[in-house]
């Protein structure tokens, strides 16, 4: 894989840890695209109820790369303030579960498509946006991360949306997968109604 295909891999979450960044190079046996990224080290919660935060090597676009996804008409993720640990999370759900760029759209995506379709008069994507979507040949997926911020009504409220959306863009939706920081977590997910749930833990991919 080439520097540019990395840099747009990074571009669907605008962040990566440098140990996912490590990862996914060794995976697929590239080198590091420097000449597109910057680094910072940024305090971050492993999860939402930790008591403290732990000092991480954030990886992010840097002029360069911005220039360069700008040419291949690639717009990055744009992290809102406060969901930096979100992000990161997402970023490794989807890795897990093995989602190419090309197939994955993110929220701020979805959001902008979901406000085009209610200017329009319909209904968009309903009451609560996905924290993302990807294809697959029989239809599409919905991903959502719960870092731990998620309230019980939070998550029913998104459960109860997923359920009623049966179709996407004219795709069959074929159900949601949710990642959790925590197997306490996880549990309380599953205690919910969530069917579907992995547990990425932090320290396999934060630090």
């Amino acid at each position: 894989m080439g520097p540019e295909q990395i840099l747009r891999e990074l571009a669907v979450y605008g962040a990566w840890t440098q140990r996912q960044l490590d990862e996914r190079l060794t995976r697929w046996a590239a080198h590091e695209p420097s000449q597109y990224v910057t680094r910072s080290t940024v305090p971050v919660r492993p999860t939402a109820r930790a008591h403290r935060r732990v000092p991480v090597t954030i990886v992010r676009p840097n002029a360069e790369g911005h220039r360069v996804l700008r040419a291949m008409r690639v717009r990055p993720q744009e992290i809102r303030p406060g969901e930096l640990e979100h992000a990161l999370g997402l970023a490794e759900l989807r890795w897990r579960c093995g989602i190419p760029a090309e197939r994955y759209r993110a929220q701020d995506m979805l959001g902008r498509d979901h406000r085009r379709a209610v200017a329009r008069g319909g209904v968009g994507f309903g009451p609560a946006i996905a924290d993302g979507v990807y294809d697959t040949e029989r239809g599409v997926v919905l991903c959502e991360y719960d870092h731990g911020r998620y309230t019980a009504r939070q998550i029913l409220s998104k459960l109860s949306a997923f359920r009623s959306a049966t179709r996407l863009e004219g795709r069959r939706v074929l159900g949601s997968v949710w990642g959790a920081p925590t197997e306490r977590r996880a549990s309380r997910l599953r205690g919910l109604g969530v069917r579907e749930v992995i547990v990425v833990r932090p320290a396999t991919w934060l630090w």
